[in-house]
C-alpha cells in the first residue's frame, strides 16, 4: 500500500460542486481503480506486512485509544448490541512507513506521550474497516478496491469509491 500511496497521483483543480465531479475523478483515476475488492483477511495481511499492523486486545490499549475503539465499535449501534470483546482491533505502530499517517493524526488530536494510537476496527455486518484516523481509513478504503459488480452498476459503492479516491488525493496534497 505504501508504494501505491507514494505513486498516487493527485488531482489538481477540480470542482466538487460541478455535476462533472465524479466523471472527472473517474477519468483521472480510471487506470488506478483496484478490482476486485480485497477480502478483510487479505487487506489485514497486506497491512501487517507493509506497516506492521498487529491485532491487539482491548485490554492492551491505553485509555485514549480504548475510548476511540469504543466509539468506532459503537458507531450507529443500538445500546443492546454493543460488545467490545467480539470485535477485532488492530493497532498501527509508529514507524517510518506509518509516519505520514501519524503526522496527520497528531495534527488533529491531542498527543499525550505516545497516546493515542491509530487503530482499525473491522465491522463484520457491513464488511467495513473503520479507523480513528480518517486519512488512514480513506487510504485503506481506496487500496482495498471495489467489486466489479459494484463498479459496473455505477451506484452508491461506485460513487463512494471515487469520492474516496478524490479525498485521498486531497489528503496527500498536505
Amino acid at each position: 500500500m505504501d508504494q501505491y500511496i507514494c505513486n498516487y497521483r493527485t488531482i489538481r483543480d477540480i470542482s466538487t460542486t460541478d455535476s462533472s465531479f465524479l466523471p472527472s475523478v473517474y477519468n483521472f483515476y480510471k487506470n488506478d481503480i483496484i478490482m476486485p475488492k480485497k477480502t478483510q483477511d487479505d487487506i489485514f495481511l497486506l497491512l501487517g506486512k507493509e506497516y506492521g499492523l498487529n491485532k491487539v486486545l482491548y485490554s492492551e490499549l491505553d485509555s485514549m485509544t480504548a475510548d476511540s475503539a469504543i466509539s468506532l465499535i459503537n458507531y450507529n449501534k443500538p445500546e443492546n448490541t454493543r460488545n467490545i470483546h467480539t470485535h477485532d482491533i488492530w493497532q498501527l505502530p509508529q514507524n517510518l512507513a506509518t509516519s505520514r499517517f501519524y503526522k496527520d493524526f497528531y495534527e488533529r488530536f491531542v498527543k499525550i506521550g505516545d497516546s493515542p494510537k491509530i487503530i482499525l476496527v473491522y465491522i463484520p455486518d457491513k464488511d467495513y474497516i473503520m479507523s480513528n484516523s480518517s486519512f488512514f481509513e480513506t487510504a485503506i478504503y481506496v487500496y482495498r478496491g471495489i467489486n466489479e459488480d459494484d463498479f459496473n452498476k455505477k451506484g452508491p459503492e461506485y460513487k463512494h469509491y471515487l469520492n474516496n479516491m478524490f479525498l485521498l488525493s486531497e489528503a496527500l496534497k498536505n
